[in-house]
């Protein structure tokens, strides 16, 4: 991340090159700029306005670049993100007609596409960094309550889904037509595993999804988080041996649910990493203030400090 880190570094030298000879304005000022009539814009002005303008934000990034070095060391992870990232630009820039450099220089104001990756990589630092913070924040009172009312034991379950078959270009009367044959199918399989048809036999012959359809509707183990939310709450209230008494609906459409198993609920010290990242996770989408909040700490951690007065207030100003 070299130029990322040597940004302002090249401000301040190009301000000092521009002094560096002996062309003086009528104050006896170095001079960065010269008219004719000897007057000009002197170094010392320009540094100032680069310092006002820009050398705050630039500072900033150089600061957490600086840190982030010696707290994270460059993975795979990183990378096929930036990957990712520069990728969907391109992408952006294409559909705009315009260059890759073009689109980079005029919507995030970077000089180089070198300066983009390593400005990329450093947004990805500084979103592991807060995850990490957050997962300090999170108290031991906030994972036991967590554990006691929302960890489970996997669940095993089979269903059978009928789709609405509803498309985006449909009128709303379409869809809605569709929407009520396909709840008034699937109140029809229920009735079906009422009657004491094998729900493995329903699944084969009627659901929309293929790929269970024909394991009887199988779907494995699972837990909270690998489910859409309807669904994963449908199963967590039934009990083994039981099937959904009325449809399930999600976006995929409406399911039949049949809970077949349930493990034991598993040991605190078994899942509390994983809790802390969710509370984590939780934090992070809910306190709007929580980013600053932990770069800020990064800094304190290093006992950061800026001499320059005039950066300072740009930095106190951004960071508010």
């Amino acid at each position: 991340m070299k130029n990322l880190k040597n940004v302002l570094l090249v401000f301040c030298c190009l301000i000092l090159l521009a002094g560096c000879g002996n062309v003086k304005l009528k104050s006896g000022e170095n001079a960065a700029v010269t008219f004719k009539d000897g007057e000009g814009i002197s170094s010392d002005e320009l540094y100032n306005e680069l310092k006002k303008t820009k050398g705050a934000e630039t500072l900033i990034n150089m600061i957490d670049t600086y840190l982030l070095d010696k707290e994270y060391d460059v993975t795979k992870e990183e990378k096929d993100y930036v990957k990712d990232v520069i990728s969907s630009v391109k992408k952006y820039a294409k559909e705009y007609n315009m260059e890759y450099a073009d689109y980079i220089s005029q919507y995030y104001g970077m000089t180089s596409e070198k300066a983009f990756e390593e400005y990329a990589a450093l947004n990805y630092r500084r979103n592991k960094w807060v995850e990490d913070y957050a997962k300090t924040q999170v108290s031991d009172k906030q994972i036991n309550e967590y554990y006691d009312k929302y960890t489970i034991g996997d669940i095993e379950a089979s269903h059978i889904l009928i789709s609405t078959q509803a498309t985006s270009n449909m009128t709303d009367d379409e869809k809605d037509n569709l929407n009520d044959n396909a709840l008034k199918k699937a109140k029809e399989v229920i009735v079906k595993l009422n009657n004491g048809e094998d729900f493995a036999e329903l699944a084969k012959e009627y659901s929309d999804d293929t790929a269970s359809a024909k394991e009887g509707g199988k779907l494995g183990y699972f837990n909270r988080g690998q489910m859409v939310s309807a669904f994963e709450e449908a199963a967590i209230a039934l009990n083994v041996g039981e099937y959904s008494k009325t449809p399930v609906k999600t976006e995929f459409g409406y399911h039949i649910i049949y809970k077949t198993n349930q493990k034991d609920k598993p040991e605190l010290k078994d899942v509390k990493d994983n809790i802390i990242e969710t509370i984590a996770n939780e934090m992070i989408n809910n306190d709007q203030t929580l980013y600053s909040k932990a770069l800020k700490a990064l800094r304190e951690k290093y006992e950061m400090t800026i001499k320059d007065s005039v950066l300072k207030s740009g930095y106190d100003s951004i960071v508010k």
